[in-house]
């Protein structure tokens, strides 16, 4: 199985992308995130990831996020997931997450590129 791709090379792609630190606020996003879902990174820095995320699912994210912290473990790291991803103007779009992890002595941290969906396959899998 080959190893999942490292933040690094997340963040230097041209997809959408979000990094988030061991509390799960926001620390840096790339220019086509800004582009694509209408957020300024100074709005998003400091604020808790999940304000991206549906309201539906948050509590859940937050659950899984303490969960792999403290077990090391996960099933949606290194994996595509379709999601929705809440716009600056409230809207959401459809958007296949994938999220890697990587500890360093100051914590965890957390990337992932969020990568919109064509409407058409967009329907179906949403789990936000």
């Amino acid at each position: 199985m080959a190893a999942a791709p490292s933040i690094q090379s997340l963040q230097a792609g041209a997809a959408p992308f979000v990094l988030a630190d061991n509390n799960g606020n926001v620390v840096a996003v790339n220019t086509a995130f800004e582009q694509v879902y209408g957020w300024a990174e100074r709005e998003l820095i400091g604020q808790p990831v999940t304000l991206i995320l549906p309201e539906s699912f948050r509590m859940s994210h937050q659950l899984g996020f303490s969960r792999y912290q403290s077990t090391e473990k996960s099933e949606v790291l290194g994996h595509p997931l379709r999601l929705a991803t809440v716009c600056r103007d409230g809207s959401q779009i459809i958007s296949e997450h994938f999220i890697v992890a990587e500890k360093s002595e100051a914590g965890w941290l957390f990337g992932a590129t969020l990568t919109p969906l064509p409407a058409e396959e967009a329907i179906g899998e949403d789990r936000g």
